[in-house]
């Protein structure tokens, strides 16, 4: 997935150079339409920063959506705004922008804002561990899962992530959140459902397609098919789900005593 800045920027005087920032530091940027389901759209995007003009009408609603839901609220915003209007400034921080700067400070220098307020871009060091051997916590978590085991794998994971400082980890817990998910399907629990698949993506989303070992691509691909399917049917009819969607975690190159 790309690297992705959304911006809540209506004034064209501020988009141009924003546009020219984030070539120039290599995001793609979007500026966000008006649209009911905020949550939805931040999971599908993923941006590595929100920016936010305190004009447009709607911030508020952007800020408190993106703070409140677990699957965005890791999402960094920043806010700017007019140095003359302190309460607002303070009311956007009190919302939840990670930081609030005024409109001159975010002019004179564009990149420099977008750089320093951007989550911490650490792709180089998963990559490396990508190709590590699985931790043995992690063989045994992959093993419950493809059992149907799916709150067992749940409380193994969260040793494993628990214990690994480096990103990686976010492999770890995005697996977690999907096994947790089919475990609410199972449980014919559809919010809660819904709203683990959505968690899990902010994990999944960056990792390479094949990450020590394990098929990502292959895991992304039948989660969000089971989410589709889950959506479908709605909370109605959640009963009618095929239990052949919550497919198993498949191994390229399965580590000695996991399970495919």
């Amino acid at each position: 997935m790309d690297k992705r800045i959304v911006a809540l920027v209506e004034d064209v005087l501020f988009q141009v150079p924003i546009e020219d920032a984030c070539r120039a530091l290599g995001y793609a940027i979007e500026f966000a339409p008006p649209t009911d389901d905020l949550v939805a759209y931040l999971v599908a995007r993923q941006p590595w920063l929100i920016v936010i003009d305190l004009r447009a009408r709607d911030w508020r609603r952007w800020v408190m959506a993106a703070k409140t839901s677990p699957a965005t609220r890791k999402m960094p915003i920043l806010a700017f705004g007019s140095h003359m209007k302190v309460e607002l400034l303070g009311e956007a921080k009190k919302l939840g922008c990670d930081a609030v700067i005024s409109n001159g400070a975010f002019m004179a220098d564009v990149a420099g804002m977008l750089q320093k307020h951007a989550k911490l871009d650490r792709s180089e060091e998963l990559l490396r561990q990508s190709k590590e051997p699985l931790p043995e916590l992690a063989k045994q978590a992959i093993a419950q899962f493809n059992q149907g085991a799916f709150w067992e794998q749940h409380e193994t994971f969260e040793h494993a992530w628990r214990a690994e400082p480096g990103p990686i980890r976010q492999m770890y817990q995005g697996i977690l959140q999907v096994g947790v998910a089919y475990y609410q399907i199972q449980r014919r629990n559809y919010d809660g459902a819904r709203k683990l698949f959505q968690r899990a993506w902010q994990y999944l989303s960056a990792l390479p397609d094949v990450c020590q070992g394990v098929d990502i691509a292959q895991l992304r691909a039948d989660a969000q098919a089971a989410q589709a399917e889950l959506e479908r049917l709605g909370p109605e009819r959640i009963a009618e789900f095929d239990p052949a969607l919550l497919k198993p975690i498949r191994l390229v190159q399965p580590p000695e005593g996991a399970q495919t």
